[in-house]
C-alpha cells in the first residue's frame, strides 16, 4: 500500500544481511578526524519486525487530526472554577454557567484535590492552585460542603509545596495563590498562610513591573478591570484567550463580548473549559514542527502544505491568534520562511531587546519555551537589513545559556532540548536531530500556563510509533548501503593504501544523516564515494606524493579515456586514479539512466579536474612559499574543500531532472560558492593551530602573517566568522526561494545539508583530530542503535 506516494515502511526491511565493519575517520578536506573504530554490529536479521497495520493506523489517525477544526486540550479545573464563579445576570445568587459547577462537583479526586490526574510529583503547586479555585466556586454557591472539607484537608497537608522551588510553578502562582487565600476568607474558608507567601508575592509583583493583566483574576477588586478590557480585550471577546481571566472580568463588570467568548467555549467543550482557547493555529503548527523534528513529516506533505497555506493567509491578515501569541508568531515565522513563504521580520521589533521584552510581554510568553522559539526563528535571517533577528539571537542565546547555567529550567526534557539546540544550531544534522527528538519525546508531556495541560494532537502514541518504526527501518537500509560501500572500497584496493585517513564510515554517516529513504541509496553512496576519494587524493597531495606523482594524477585526469593507462608513476597513483576512473564512469552511466540524458560524464570530469588542479595549485604555492591574497586563496580553495564535486555528482541521483543549464546557472553557481565558502572558512578557523604548525594553507594563518600582529588573531577570526554568517544567509535565501528558482528544491536542500555538515564538523569545540568521541556516539545512534518499538494498539 502506498501512502501519499511514500514508499511503505515494509519496503525498508532488509533481511539476512550483515552490517558493514567499522572504519575510520577523514582528514583535512570536507571531513576530517583521526582513525577510530566503532566496533558495533547489529545483525539485520535480529531487528524487530513492526506491525505495519498499526503503523498505517497511526498515520491515518494523524491525518484525521490535521482535519480537526478544534484541537482538544485537557480540562482545566482552575479555569473551569473561575467560569463557574460568574454570577447570573438575572439571579446574582446563582451561577451563570451551572454546568461548570456540576463538572467541578463530579471531578474531585480521591485525595480531595482537583487538577492533574494523577498528581505529578512536580505539580503539587498546580494541584493546590486548582483545588483552591474549585473550593472558592463551591463555597460561593454554597454547595458540596463535603467536597470542600476534603479539599481543605488536601491543601492543609500539601501547603508546604507552595514555597518549594523545585516544584513546577503555574504562571503567576506566587501572586494568585496568596490572593485566593485572602479571597477565601470572605467565604469563611480558613486556610493557613505562610508569611513567606506574602514576601514572594510582593517580590513577584515588583519583578513583573506591573505587567500582571494575564493573571488579573488573582488580583480581584484592586485591579482596574475596565482599563484591562479597554486595552487587552481581543476581537473574540477574551482577555489573552484565557477563560479564567475573562471570567474574572465578568465577575467584576458585565461585558457582553466576554460572555459570548465563554459561551463559544462551552458549546465546544460541554461543561468544562481548557486553560487557553482558541489554539487551533498554534496546535497545527506544533503538529507540523513535531512531525518534522521526529523525521516523519514527509508522510503528511499534503496536510502540511494545506495548513501552511492557511497559516500564511492568516499571517497576511494579521490574525490575532498569531500576532498576539509570541510563541505562535515565532513558530509560524520559522515554518513559513523555511517553506519559502514571503514573511517579513518587521513584527519582531517588540522582541529585539531582552529588557523591553520581559517588561512588556504578557506573562504566558516569558518562559524558556517562548524564548527558545524566538531563538530558533532568529536563525533564519535571509536579508542583510534584518538586523533585528541578530539582536534577538544575541539576547535569547545569552538568556537561555544563563538558564542552563543556573539550572532554572526544571523540565528535564526542555532543559536537554535547549542544550542541544544552543550547542550548534546550524550543525544539527537531520537524522541526529530526529534521534534526539525521538529520545526526548514523551506521550505524557504537559505544558504549563496558569495550570498544566496536555494536547493529545501533539503528544500522543501515534507520533512516537511512526517515528520509531521509521527510524529503525532507515537504520536497516543504511547498514545495507554501508555493505555496498565497503565492497566498492575493497574492490578498488583503497584499503591497500598506506597513507591517508580512512573515512568510509564517517563519509557515509554524514550523508545518511541528511538523506533518508531507500530510493536515495545511490545518492548517499555517490556522495560518500566522492568524500572518500577527495580525502585520499587530498592527503596524497598534502603529505605523500612527489611533484612528479602529483603531476601524473593531473595529466591522467586531463587525458581521461575509456580505458585506464597501462603504466603509472607509482602504485599509489595507480590505485587512486583507477578508483577515480572506474567510480566516475560508473556514476556517469547510472546518472545518465536516472536523468535520461547522456552528457553527464563531462560534467563530472570538469568538477574533478577543477578539484585536482586546485590541489596542485595549493601544493605549488605553499612549496614555493607564495602567499596569495584572500581573494586568490578563496578562488581555488573553495573548490578543494570538496563540497562542489560531492554535491554536483549526487544531485543526479536525487530524483528531479537536473540539466546542464541548471548546473551552469547563476543560482547553482551561487549555491556552490556559498556552501563551499562556509565549509572552507569553518575548516580554516578550527584547524588554524594545527595547519600553522604544518605550514599548510589556512586563511587565518595568512591573515595573521599579512597583518604582522597589527590585528589580533581573535579579531581576524571574528571577521571570518562574519563571512561565514553572510554566506549562510545568502545560501538560505536561495534555498528558501520559490519564485524564479531554477534548481529543484530537493537539490537545494542538499546544498543546505552540506552546509550543516560543515558546521557539524568544525564547530564541535575542538577539531576533528582531538574530539572524535562525540561523532562515534552520533554514528552509533544514527546507523546502528535501534528503538524498542511501541505498538500503537497497546
Amino acid at each position: 500500500m502506498l501512502l501519499n506516494n511514500i514508499t511503505p515502511l515494509s519496503y525498508y526491511v532488509i533481511k539476512n544481511s550483515k552490517t558493514a565493519s567499522a572504519n575510520a575517520f577523514p582528514g583535512r578536506s570536507l571531513v576530517c578526524s583521526p582513525s577510530c573504530s566503532l566496533n558495533v554490529k547489529t545483525p539485520l536479521s535480529s531487528l524487530a519486525t513492526p506491525n505495519y497495520q498499526n503503523v498505517e493506523d497511526s498515520i491515518e489517525r494523524i491525518r484525521e487530526a490535521f482535519g480537526k477544526k478544534v484541537h482538544e486540550l485537557s480540562a482545566s479545573s482552575y479555569d473551569t472554577a473561575w467560569v463557574a464563579m460568574v454570577p447570573s445576570l438575572e439571579t446574582p445568587n446563582k451561577p451563570y454557567f451551572p454546568q461548570c459547577l456540576d463538572w467541578i462537583m463530579e471531578h474531585q479526586q480521591k485525595d480531595g484535590s482537583w487538577g492533574p490526574n494523577p498528581i505529578h510529583p512536580s505539580l503539587v503547586k498546580d494541584s493546590l492552585s486548582c483545588t483552591l479555585a474549585c473550593l472558592l466556586a463551591l463555597r460561593k454557591w454554597a454547595v458540596g460542603e463535603d467536597l470542600v472539607q476534603r479539599g481543605l484537608e488536601f491543601i492543609g497537608s500539601n501547603l508546604r509545596a507552595a514555597n518549594d522551588k523545585d516544584q513546577f510553578s503555574p504562571i503567576g502562582f506566587d501572586i494568585t495563590f496568596p490572593n485566593m487565600i485572602n479571597y477565601a476568607k470572605k467565604f469563611e474558608l480558613v486556610l493557613p498562610l505562610d508569611p513567606a507567601m506574602y514576601l514572594n508575592k510582593d517580590m513577584e509583583i515588583q519583578r513583573r513591573n506591573g505587567n500582571l493583566a494575564y493573571i488579573a483574576e488573582g488580583l480581584g477588586e484592586s485591579h482596574n478591570w475596565e482599563e484591562v478590557l479597554l486595552a487587552q480585550q481581543r476581537s473574540n471577546g477574551s482577555l489573552f484567550n484565557s477563560p479564567a481571566t475573562t471570567a474574572a472580568a465578568l465577575i467584576h463588570c458585565h461585558n457582553e463580548k466576554c460572555l459570548e467568548y465563554l459561551h463559544s467555549i462551552l458549546q465546544t467543550y460541554k461543561g468544562w473549559v481548557p486553560t487557553v482557547y482558541p489554539s487551533t493555529i498554534y496546535t497545527r503548527l506544533c503538529m507540523i514542527d513535531t512531525l518534522e523534528r521526529l523525521g516523519v513529516g514527509r508522510y503528511f506533505k499534503q496536510e502540511i502544505e494545506r495548513v501552511l497555506d492557511e497559516t500564511y493567509r492568516c499571517w497576511q491578515q494579521k490574525d490575532e491568534e498569531i500576532f498576539t501569541d509570541v510563541t505562535c508568531f515565532a513558530l509560524a515565522f520559522r515554518l513559513l520562511r523555511v517553506k519559502g513563504y514571503e514573511v517579513t521580520s518587521d513584527d519582531f521589533e517588540a522582541y529585539s531587546d531582552q529588557e523591553n521584552f520581559f517588561n512588556t510581554a504578557s506573562l504566558q510568553f516569558t518562559g524558556a519555551t517562548t524564548v527558545l522559539e524566538l531563538f530558533r526563528a532568529s536563525q533564519f535571517k535571509l536579508y542583510k537589513k534584518e538586523g533585528i533577528l541578530d539582536q534577538i539571537q544575541a539576547w535569547t542565546s545569552m538568556f537561555l545559556k544563563q538558564q542552563l547555567l543556573n539550572q532554572t529550567i526544571l523540565d528535564k526534557r526542555l532543559h536537554e532540548q535547549v542544550k542541544f539546540t544552543l550547542k550548534n544550531f546550524h550543525g544539527i544534522l537531520d537524522r541526529l536531530g530526529y534521534r534526539r527528538n525521538i529520545d526526548l519525546y514523551d506521550i505524557n508531556e504537559f505544558q504549563i500556563l496558569k495550570t498544566s495541560y496536555r494536547c493529545p494532537s501533539i503528544d500522543n502514541k501515534d507520533f512516537l510509533v511512526l517515528a520509531q518504526h521509521d527510524f529503525n527501518m532507515h537504520n536497516a537500509v543504511h547498514q545495507k548501503d554501508l555493505q555496498e560501500l565497503e565492497r566498492w572500497y575493497k574492490n578498488n584496493r583503497l584499503d591497500c593504501l598506506k597513507f591517508g585517513r580512512r573515512v568510509l564510515q564517517t563519509a557515509y554517516f554524514l550523508i545518511a544523516s541528511l538523506l533518508s529513504g531507500p530510493e536515495l541509496s545511490e545518492a548517499r553512496i555517490s556522495y560518500a564515494q566522492c568524500v572518500i576519494l577527495v580525502t585520499l587524493i587530498d592527503d596524497f597531495f598534502d603529505d605523500y606524493g612527489s611533484r612528479e606523482e602529483l603531476l601524473n594524477i593531473v595529466e591522467l585526469v586531463k587525458k581521461w579515456d575509456e580505458q585506464p593507462p597501462a603504466s603509472y608513476s607509482c602504485e599509489e597513483v595507480e590505485i587512486l586514479f583507477s578508483a577515480l576512473f572506474s567510480t566516475v564512469n560508473e556514476m556517469a552511466a547510472k546518472g545518465a539512466i536516472k536523468q535520461g540524458r547522456r552528457r553527464i560524464k563531462h560534467v563530472l570530469l570538469k568538477q574533478w579536474l577543477d578539484l585536482i588542479e586546485g590541489f596542485m595549485k595549493e601544493w605549488e604555492w605553499w612549496n614555493e612559499k607564495i602567499t596569495p591574497t584572500m581573494d586568490e586563496y578563496l578562488s581555488f580553495t573553495h573548490t578543494t574543500i570538496g563540497c562542489k564535486v560531492s554535491i554536483l555528482t549526487t544531485i543526479h541521483f536525487l530524483g528531479p531532472k537536473f540539466s546542464e543549464d541548471m548546473i551552469s546557472s547563476e543560482e547553482c553557481t551561487s549555491l556552490c560558492w556559498h556552501v563551499s565558502l562556509i565549509a572552507r572558512l569553518l575548516n580554516d578557523i578550527q584547524t588554524y593551530k594545527k595547519e600553522s604548525a604544518e605550514n599548510s594553507p589556512n586563511i587565518v594563518a595568512m591573515q595573521v602573517a599579512q597583518n604582522q600582529g597589527s590585528i589580533a588573531k581573535d579579531e581576524i577570526v571574528a571577521k571570518i566568522q562574519d563571512m561565514v554568517e553572510e554566506s549562510r544567509r545568502k545560501l538560505l535565501q536561495i534555498v528558501f526561494q520559490k519564485q524564479g528558482s531554477l534548481v529543484p528544491k530537493e537539490c537545494k536542500d542538499l546544498f543546505w545539508g552540506t552546509g550543516k555538515i560543515g558546521h557539524y564538523l568544525y564547530c564541535q569545540g575542538g577539531d576533528e583530530f582531538t574530539s572524535p568521541d562525540e561523532m562515534i556516539k552520533d554514528m552509533k545512534a544514527v546507523i546502528y542503535e535501534q528503538f524498542k518499538l511501541l505498538n500503537s494498539a497497546a
